[in-house]
């Protein structure tokens, strides 16, 4: 049942049975709720189309690379025969190489599910705020519309539906995993359907298992009841449905990969001061810069309900509490607008409207009129969708402070780096090895063996003892030597063409050479890199594609341009 509380009536738009209006008052509420849903998600496509200028992530492009190997029979690998696991997402994986092998175009795709998957969350808020609240009432439709308002009008939300990355898949996955939950708990019924879908958000994010984790040990207040007996094997057969799965999943990659973790745990994970000190940044400025400390208005409802047997917002607030401490241990992210809190979203907009109604409830139930009452939970929804939004400016939140940059990081010209990998695949063998920084758009479509010199798909780098925390995460382990040690017949630098050539050696020295990288310091101050390579300025689109060049290397793209006098 839901929980006991001081009722203060408000005016309720839910269906009736019965009378000549039935089928008016049983439709009306619905249109309305999925006229929420449709307005949310028009205005969540155009905030991306306005305000973030078609940003799609370098990034996916990695796993667009293992989807489409995958869909040509070579296995999810990076290339052939290079059995390394850079990416964490294999589930999405798994639905990007069914793109690939329909003839589909996978950023199309990626973009169109992640829409889907918006939307659906969209959907899932009023079924969520059905778990703390009785639907329909007035109160359940100030959450559901706050909620889904402060979500439409996120930045991180914005983005990452289509940039291209399994984000707003594991969002409405693990929303709707959570909302199972709840209503498995406040029905008494036998659990089953949270968890299968608990392993599906872990096969789009290994992650999920912690939202799991946390909801077994919900689960298992159960057992602290005097029918413990008759709970036990319903418990232990969802557990099983999430075990059984999700475990022989783990055990094939690990045999097929060779280590027990994703090739990215080992190049971004560390146990040091300064590693836990990134994170525990990461996540408080997410919290202060998207004032999630609105959620803590749920104290109140979790005061209000200590006395119940069903505690939905303790247990929404310990989901949000203990994903915060994983994101701090995990050492936080570099990419824009806090990914990694994106799936958490409408947990803490739910329970911030939850909590800031029982707050005004409380308060006003003596001081204030019905009407008064109301407003000030308006204004309440208001002010918490406003917090979504009022980020978007923030350098912090955009991370490009942390990279000196006004450009969103990941972003790229999507244009400009494929036409790179199409040149490069036109005009280099296939059996020709590039190495580069930027691992996502022109390897994708270069289809050429890559070195990825920031180690996400390459063993070797990942697993380099370096300290991290300093930089950037995933951007801090770099060998420059064991780089020139493989000899690739091409070695790029830059990220992007440049303005200028660099055609002679002295363009790749200090005070010409701009780049920080310790990687690029370390290739280019290396004698034997000058032994074996030469540089070559390719005149393209206006600009320069700037290259080291093995000296072996003997085809007319690349001889054709040639050093200045």
């Amino acid at each position: 049942m839901i929980s006991p509380r001081i009722v203060i009536h408000l005016p309720r738009i839910r269906p009736q049975v019965g009378g000549s209006s039935t089928l008016l008052a049983f439709w009306v509420p619905r249109i309305l709720l999925a006229g929420v849903v449709v307005a949310c998600t028009a205005a969540l496509t155009v905030q991306y189309v306005v305000l973030m200028r078609g940003y799609i992530s370098d990034d996916a492009f990695i796993s667009f690379r293992y989807a489409t190997n995958l869909a040509d029979g070579l296995g999810p690998v990076w290339g052939t025969g290079d059995r390394v696991e850079g990416y964490t997402n294999f589930g999405w994986v798994l639905l990007m190489a069914l793109s690939a092998k329909l003839g589909m175009d996978v950023v199309d795709t990626s973009r169109a599910l992640g829409l889907i998957a918006s939307a659906g969350t969209f959907a899932l808020v009023p079924f969520l705020a059905a778990q703390l609240r009785p639907a329909w009432s007035g109160r359940w439709w100030l959450m559901v519309v706050g909620a889904s308002a402060a979500l439409a009008l996120n930045s991180g939300v914005a983005l990452w539906t289509f940039a291209g990355l399994e984000t707003t898949a594991q969002l409405f996955l693990i929303t709707a995993a959570i909302a199972l939950h709840l209503w498995e708990e406040r029905r008494g019924a036998r659990p089953i359907w949270s968890a299968p879908v608990f392993v599906a958000a872990a096969l789009i994010r290994p992650d999920a298992v912690v939202f799991w984790a946390i909801t077994a040990l919900h689960k298992g207040r159960r057992l602290l009841s005097r029918d413990w007996r008759s709970q036990l094997p319903g418990l232990i057969f969802w557990a099983a449905l999430f075990i059984v799965p999700y475990g022989g999943y783990w055990l094939w990659r690990w045999s097929y990969y060779g280590y027990f973790f994703p090739n990215t745990y080992y190049l971004k994970t560390e146990r040091s001061l300064s590693f836990f000190g990134r994170g525990w940044d990461y996540a408080w400025n997410f919290f202060t810069i998207y004032w999630a400390w609105l959620a803590l208005a749920s104290l109140v409802s979790i005061w209000r309900e200590r006395r119940a047997s069903y505690r939905p917002a303790t247990y929404l607030l310990a989901v949000s509490a203990l994903w915060f401490a994983y994101v701090v241990y995990s050492g936080g992210d570099w990419m824009p607008y806090y990914r990694f809190f994106v799936s958490v979203l409408p947990i803490l907009y739910v329970l911030m409207m939850h909590g800031a109604i029982d707050v005004i409830d409380l308060l006003g139930r003596k001081l204030a009129p019905r009407a008064l009452l109301f407003g000030a939970m308006a204004i309440i929804a208001v002010l918490v969708a406003f917090s979504a939004l009022r980020p978007h400016d923030n350098g912090i939140a955009k991370q490009t402070v942390v990279f000196n940059s006004d450009i969103l990081p990941g972003a790229v010209d999507f244009e400009t780096q494929k036409a790179i990998g199409l040149w490069l695949r036109d005009n280099l063998p296939p059996d020709y090895t590039v190495a580069q920084i930027a691992t996502g758009i022109v390897p994708y479509f270069s289809r050429l063996p890559t070195i990825d010199m920031l180690g996400v798909n390459d063993v070797h780098i990942a697993h380099l003892d370096s300290r991290l925390g300093p930089g950037p995460a995933g951007h801090e382990k770099q060998d420059g030597g064991y780089v020139v040690a493989r000899q690739p017949e091409i070695i790029w630098l830059a990220i992007n063409i440049e303005g200028e050539p660099r055609d002679v050696i002295d363009d790749y020295l200090p005070p010409r050479y701009p780049y920080p990288y310790p990687l690029n310091t370390a290739i280019t101050k290396n004698a034997y890199t000058w032994f074996l390579y030469r540089p070559v300025a390719i005149p393209f689109g206006g600009a320069w594609l700037n290259l080291l060049v093995r000296n072996d290397v003997d085809i007319p793209a690349l001889t054709a341009a040639q050093p200045r006098p």
